[in-house]
């Protein structure tokens, strides 16, 4: 019996949670590919970007989604010291070109086993060096490994992936919506415009609400990676993963033809709910305002809408924990209204309410009831 082919859509933290939800509690089921947003453009990200641009007259496309994604659905023995070392920061103040990959995980001190993997696997790798004159310090060791792949692979995205995938033996697909810039603005509802996925989510001080979302003037030749139009035109099932609807998911539409191909599918559409809004990005909008905003810019109704229903009864201390999280930022909890079910129902969107909240950040999903959840669904 062939697997169940899934298709996940977004960015961020949601998308790589989810992929570790399905890992843990039900990769062996599906094939699932994974199409990452591209619209990073925040703090060491950007530095990394630029010195490309500056130094060696490359556009980087964003890697610290796509690391994210890649060693959540990693196969390896090593799968758990992938990701510690990965998202390990550096804090020695060295300039990059001085030293090789290799010469990387020894300052966060991995170990020779370790170390004797990645030979094994990828030979020469490990003598790989990078070019940039800036320095090493504050940077994700992950994000620093792939662009010093994609550098000395033949100026290659695809070919850096490839090794990446090999390297943590990833058995999904995960993929770049585009390896074009994809830079985005928001333009909100008094026709102020917003430049940079960083301030849109993360800067700005709102005087309305977004209104649309577009490509930058430099990125208007953003169009999809090769592989989006393979997967989701073999895909049985769609799942939007929750997250920042404009900078996370959004931006995934607007790149060149991606809802083009999503709206001609024939696989069904699950949309994973925000557990919050957002102060800024989301401020006031209720769980059909997301549907909605999804849908507009999908061109297509979603099939399933899976929500969250369990009231959570948090202490004052608990509740500012959640609110000041950055990922919340003061927003508050959705959930479904008597009159949005009405609607859904109207619409013929089938939604299933369920306890989806982790209880330790109050916000995130959690990934067991999730699954189960998705697992209901999917069969």
């Amino acid at each position: 019996m062939s697997k169940l082919k899934i298709v996940t859509i977004w960015g961020w933290n949601g998308q790589s949670n989810l992929l570790d939800a399905l890992y843990r509690y039900g990769e062996e089921a599906y094939e699932i590919s994974s199409i990452v947003s591209m619209s990073d453009d925040g703090r060491t990200t950007w530095e990394l970007m630029k010195k490309f641009q500056d130094e060696l007259w490359l556009h980087l496309p964003p890697p610290g989604d796509l690391r994210r994604c890649l060693f959540m659905m990693s196969s390896s023995p090593l799968r758990d010291e992938f990701q510690q070392y990965l998202e390990t920061v550096i804090e020695r103040d060295i300039q990059i070109f001085k030293l090789t990959i290799w010469e990387y995980f020894t300052l966060v001190w991995a170990d020779d086993n370790f170390l004797k993997r990645i030979h094994e696997t990828e030979k020469n790798i490990l003598d790989f060096k990078l070019p940039l004159n800036s320095s090493i310090k504050w940077h994700k060791v992950g994000n620093i490994l792939m662009a010093n792949l994609y550098y000395n692979l033949d100026k290659d995205y695809n070919s850096m992936l490839s090794v990446m995938h090999k390297l943590l033996d990833v058995k999904a697909n995960i993929i770049p919506v585009t390896t074009k810039k994809a830079y985005i603005k928001a333009i909100l509802g008094n026709w102020e415009v917003i430049e940079s996925q960083d301030r849109i989510s993360n800067v700005a001080s709102y005087t309305s609400g977004i209104a649309d979302l577009r490509l930058m003037e430099d990125s208007k030749n953003a169009y999809q990676h090769r592989d989006v139009f393979k997967v989701i035109k073999k895909a049985d099932y769609i799942i939007i993963s929750p997250g920042d609807l404009f900078t996370s998911t959004i931006s995934n539409f607007v790149v060149w033809w991606v809802s083009e191909v999503i709206k001609k599918s024939d696989a069904k559409i699950i949309y994973i709910w925000n557990s919050t809004n957002k102060w800024g990005e989301t401020q006031w909008l209720t769980c059909l305002d997301f549907v909605n905003t999804i849908e507009r810019f999908l061109g297509r109704r979603i099939d399933v809408y899976l929500c969250n229903n369990k009231k959570l009864d948090l202490s004052k201390t608990d509740r500012e924990r959640f609110q000041s999280n950055v990922s919340v930022k003061w927003g508050d909890f959705l959930y479904l209204s008597d009159g949005e079910k009405s609607e859904l129902e109207r619409r013929n969107i089938r939604f299933l309410e369920a306890d989806l909240l982790d209880r330790e950040s109050f916000y995130k999903h959690d990934k067991k009831s999730l699954v189960h959840e998705l697992k209901k669904l999917l069969t």
